[in-house]
């Protein structure tokens, strides 16, 4: 009996590495693969039968004869057309999502306005609507898989905690999808899909894998998705990487001055927190675009406001950079896409308080608005192909940060 599952958890392993190979590579062969990965040929054979049976393997045609002579090497690739996934991320005003393959390939985009009346059973039916809306997109499998953001702590595929969007609270989203849609949905901390978007797709293929760093994501809470050795840190019960709700003060002027007690930090420095602080200030509803506006036009409350924001976000992020020794810290906010200088700013208290730091920090400029979605694709396919703790090089997709704003 022990042999026999001896056997049959190296053949699982073998089938790893091959489909690993095939993802990997814009083209290979049989014998590259067998090659690559120390098989015997009846070994691989076995193997590349049952992935084609399974619609796996896309057939490029032949290649070149070698110099030694022989047959030409049948090319072949991980199939494209398998099927393809959907990602969400649902924020307190948007619902965004992707439809790609799991290589990376977006094939739709698009966002959608929520508020604060939108029920629960509205917000599953539009993601279902969107769904079915799409078909199967030319593919073999159609949908195979969905990932979904959520702005706060997700617990064995559940929302254990979100500041806002709280009726997520009382259902379980993951399986009513499940149920409705047939395929396997994969609930996510924002923070964290953006984490394994950093870790997973890079511009250059084969550029070597980040294995410890944070992703720091300022929107309308703060979060981290941290990764070490490679590896998501999800912590207790999920809850990793909730460094808005660090407490900054707890002392009564702050509750005189309208906060509950204890203040955390996102409830000071979150965006939403700076935009609610200068729309107080100046007696009138502040948006986004008002603020960059009044920025550039050097009003003396909002600059204030936005070095206090920077003051206060990179002393943070340095007393974490104390106790985690990340090799850098990737920061993503809406409030340095618009108004770029607040990130050198930054890098210039972060270096005054320690001149040479262990950890970099970085601005994720690239992936302000779309990291979640992206990361979901990576999370997804991971799990579609049994591949989570494999190393696997995503196409980079190219979607523009400014459609989402």
């Amino acid at each position: 009996m022990e042999n026999k599952l001896d056997q049959e958890a190296m053949r699982e392993l073998n089938r790893k590495l091959v489909l690993q190979e095939l993802f990997n590579e814009e083209q290979t062969s049989r014998s590259e693969i067998a090659d690559k990965i120390s098989l015997h040929k009846s070994t691989i054979s076995t193997i590349y039968k049952e992935l084609d049976s399974e619609h796996f393997i896309e057939e490029l045609g032949e290649g070149t004869v070698s110099k030694s002579g022989g047959r030409k090497a049948q090319l072949v690739r991980f199939n494209r057309q398998y099927g393809f996934l959907m990602t969400f991320d649902i924020g307190r005003n948007h619902l965004r999502y992707l439809a790609a393959r799991l290589t990376g390939e977006i094939l739709s985009h698009d966002q959608i306005d929520v508020d604060a009346e939108m029920s629960y059973e509205d917000l599953k039916r539009t993601m279902l609507e969107r769904v079915l809306r799409l078909g199967d997109l030319g593919t073999i499998n159609g949908l195979v898989g969905i990932s979904i953001g959520i702005h706060g702590v997700v617990n064995d595929n559940r929302v254990a905690y979100t500041p806002f969007n709280r009726f997520l609270l009382e259902h379980d989203l993951a399986h009513e999808l499940e149920v409705a849609l047939d395929v396997p949905v994969f609930l996510e901390n924002e923070a964290n899909l953006a984490a394994y978007y950093l870790r997973d797709f890079h511009e250059n293929n084969f550029e070597p894998m980040r294995e410890d760093f944070a992703v720091v994501n300022v929107h309308n809470g703060v979060g981290a998705g941290i990764i070490q050795n490679g590896q998501l840190v999800r912590g207790i019960k999920g809850a990793a990487g909730e460094i808005g709700r660090m407490i900054v003060f707890d002392d009564h002027g702050w509750q005189e001055a309208g906060y509950a007690l204890p203040v955390h930090f996102e409830d000071l420095y979150s965006e939403d927190a700076i935009l609610r602080r200068v729309s107080q200030s100046k007696g009138r509803a502040i948006l986004r675009h008002d603020l960059f506006a009044l920025y550039h036009a050097a009003d003396p409350v909002v600059v204030d406001i936005l070095q206090d924001w920077v003051k206060a976000t990179t002393t943070m992020l340095f007393n974490i950079a104390q106790y985690s020794a990340l090799s850098a810290f990737y920061v993503h906010a809406r409030l340095i896409a618009g108004i770029p200088e607040l990130f050198a700013d930054m890098q210039e208290r972060y270096q005054k308080m320690q001149p040479q730091p262990v950890t970099e920090l970085r601005y994720a400029g690239n992936s302000v608005y779309s990291s979640t979605l992206i990361g979901g694709i990576a999370l997804t396919t991971r799990k579609i192909l049994g591949l989570e703790d494999y190393n696997l090089y995503f196409l980079v997709p190219k979607v523009s940060d400014e459609f989402w704003d």
